[in-house]
Formats: C-alpha cells, structure tokens, sequence
C-alpha cells in the first residue's frame, strides 16, 4: 500500500481548501486500491510550533528523522516523513499560508537539517505538491510569488519540486448580502466562479492522479 499525507492547513471544513483537497484525494485514489489517502485536519489538533527543545540536533539524538516534541502532531509528522507523497493545503491569509501549515513545515523538516554540514537528510525523498485557494485574482497572485518562492524552495530542499494548484479570486461567503465586503466586488464573485471552479476542481483532480500514477511507477 502507498500512502499520501495531506496537511490540511485550512480552518474551515468543506469551502474552498477542503473541496480542493478532496478532488485532489479523489483523483490519487481513481488510479487504484494501492493508494492511501490521508487528510490531516490542522485546524482540529492540538499543537504548536517547534519548540526549540533541540532534542533533534543532540549528538546521537533518536530524533533526526522525526520531531521529539509530543503532542498532537507527533504521530501525524512520523506518518508524513515515511509517507510516499506529501500534500501542503492552505487558504491565503494576507499573503502567506495559515500558522498551522507553518509550524508543520518547520517541525517536519527541521529535524532533518545537519547542522554539523547544513545537508538535508530526510528518511526519503517523495513527490510533493501545494495547494493554494485565495480571494486574489490571476493578476493580484504575483504579490504572492515570495511565499510561494520561500515555501516551495523549502520543500524542494527536503523533498521534490512541488506541483503548485491553485484556485483564484475563490468565495469566501455563500452570502455576501450579510457582510461588509463591497471591495471584494461580490458581484463579479459568482460569473468568476462559475466560469473557473470546476476547472479549478479538475486540475486537483489531475494533480492527485498524477502524483499517485508517479507514485506507483517509482
């Protein structure tokens, strides 16, 4: 059986982030029985960033392959650094991912930065990709380019070059009648959505068959 680990780093269930990621799961799980799935929900555990504890950077430490911190991430950071593929999701809050998604990237990988070299070694080297859902459009997403430059030459650095899935200009409410959000042109929301969404859906679909097709090759 081949395992898939997506870090859910959205807070709210079944928007934008969570259908994604569910077309995403779908589309690994269409290639066949010997792909796993997990969804890891960020927003509905318990834990904090490193704790700067350096139990990983000990002389002869047991934790360089997985953070020594216990908490309710543990399990869920041991699952990921032996998985076969690792999927980072998050809605776009000014600029940048969630602070949940943040902690799991710098508690995944920092165990597995050399201090002694400043090498990378992670227990293996798997197919990645991102997911990203924002209220910006296709011209307002370069301002994202730093994050997504710092984040995915993170990933690209312990793991693989990163597919990048995007869903643009998304709905943040299903009724803006109730909201103070006439900025966010509320009227050109839905032609937008309705023109773009499925595509958006079906590209996360194609990624997550990608991935698992790569996956099953290797």
């Amino acid at each position: 059986m081949k395992n898939i680990i997506i870090f859910d780093g959205g807070p709210r269930k079944n928007m934008n982030t969570g259908s994604m990621i569910e077309a995403f799961k779908a589309g690994a799980e269409s290639v066949g029985q010997d792909i796993e799935v997990k969804r890891v929900r960020l927003y509905e555990m318990d834990f904090k960033d490193c704790y700067a504890c350096m139990a990983c950077k000990l002389k002869d430490s047991k934790f360089r392959d997985v953070c020594g911190r216990k908490d309710g991430l543990t399990d869920s950071l041991r699952e990921a650094a032996y998985a076969d593929g690792i999927v980072f999701a998050s809605p776009i809050y000014f600029s940048d991912v969630t602070a949940q998604l943040h902690a799991v990237v710098t508690r995944l990988f920092y165990p597995w930065l050399s201090y002694k070299d400043f090498s990378a070694n992670p227990p293996k080297r798997v197919p990645t990709a991102t997911i990203y859902t924002m209220n910006a459009n296709d011209m307002q997403q370069e301002q994202m380019q730093p994050m997504y430059s710092h984040l995915e030459g993170l990933i690209e650095l312990f793991m693989s070059k990163p597919e990048r899935v995007l869903a643009l200009n998304t709905t943040q409410v299903k009724n803006y009648d109730r909201y103070e959000m006439d900025g966010l042109r509320p009227d050109l929301k839905k032609p937008w959505r309705d023109e773009h969404w499925e595509k958006d859906l079906q590209n996360s679909f194609d990624a997550g068959k990608r991935m698992a097709e790569k996956i099953m090759t290797e």
